[in-house]
């Protein structure tokens, strides 16, 4: 496994071929484009799978929620499975009343989402 580490809550693994981008803390305005460009730098690159692990996230606001659609819709695009974790308060709760949730691979755990991006799994 590599890790690539960032200057904010931000820290890129990756495990053959797959992509974690986790993100601790606050995601806002100010960390949207370094999630943005950390999502979809390995996609356009064609990682074998994407995954957005959001667990340790306390804070999400709309930009951050614009680039997690963006980052599938580019996924779906090119082919490579992409999942999101999530826990209950910060980040799924917020996608389920925006009904984002119907859309979004969406998993409770990082452990599911790796699992599905490995396995193949891909919703489109």
């Amino acid at each position: 496994m590599t890790e690539h580490p960032r200057a904010s809550g931000l820290a890129v693994t990756t495990d053959a071929g797959v992509v974690t981008v986790r993100c601790a803390g606050e995601l806002d305005l100010h960390s949207a484009r370094e999630l943005r460009d950390a999502l979809l730098g390995p996609i356009f690159a064609g990682a074998r799978g994407v995954v957005a692990d959001l667990t340790e996230t306390t804070f999400c606001d709309s930009t951050v929620f614009s680039v997690l659609v963006e980052a599938y819709r580019d996924a779906a695009a090119r082919n490579v499975p992409y999942a999101i974790a999530a826990d209950e308060t910060a980040v799924a709760r917020p996608l389920q009343l925006l009904g984002l949730d119907r859309l979004l691979p969406l998993h409770s755990g990082s452990d599911t989402a790796r699992a599905a991006v490995a396995g193949g799994e891909h919703e489109s």
